[in-house]
Parts: structure tokens; C-alpha cells; sequence
């Protein structure tokens, strides 16, 4: 299954997960609400009369809290194709990988 997964992503499923992750964010009620929130509060916080090393300490949280979310989503997306490959098998629906013809 792990093949499977790798050939995905070399064939460009990444590009695809991000344009169909975004296509339905943008179509999204609760996310777009977030994101207005989250621009809101990020105007809130740029006011803030921080010191350059707590704006460079909370900077850094955020990036990180941000890149660890989009990873986990990648991984969440990728362990949908598989679950999904895995029951269509199950079902005898598409041939299993490293099965002989």
C-alpha cells in the first residue's frame, strides 16, 4: 500500500490534495468564518506593544503550530486514499497491489 501512496505523490497528488483542499475551504462556511477570525485576531495581534524577542518568540509558535496543522492534514488526506484503496480491495473492487494478474 505504501507503493501506492509513493507513486501518488510522485505523479503530483500533492499539487491535486491542495487544489481540492482548497477548492472545498473556499466553499466552506465554518472555514471561511475561521480565517475571518483568524485575520482579525492577527490584526489584534500586530497592534500589541510586544518586545522584538516576544514578537519573534510567538512568530515562531505560529509558524510551527501552522506547519505542523498542514502536515497533519496532508497525512489525514493521504490516510483517506488509503483506507479508501483498502476497502475498494476489501470489496473486490480494484485488484490489491502486488497481486499477480
Amino acid at each position: 500500500m505504501n507503493e501506492l501512496i509513493e507513486k501518488l505523490i510522485s505523479m503530483g497528488m500533492g499539487r491535486l490534495m491542495d487544489e481540492s483542499r482548497d477548492e472545498m475551504a473556499m466553499a466552506d462556511k465554518t472555514y471561511k468564518a475561521d480565517r475571518e477570525a483568524e485575520n482579525e485576531l492577527e490584526q489584534r495581534y500586530e497592534s500589541l506593544d510586544l518586545t522584538r524577542e516576544q514578537r519573534i518568540i510567538i512568530n515562531d509558535y505560529i509558524a510551527c503550530t501552522s506547519t505542523v496543522n498542514h502536515r497533519y492534514s496532508d497525512i489525514a488526506y493521504m490516510c483517506g486514499i488509503k483506507n479508501t484503496v483498502e476497502m475498494l480491495v476489501s470489496l473486490g473492487l480494484i485488484k490489491g497491489m502486488g497481486e499477480k494478474n
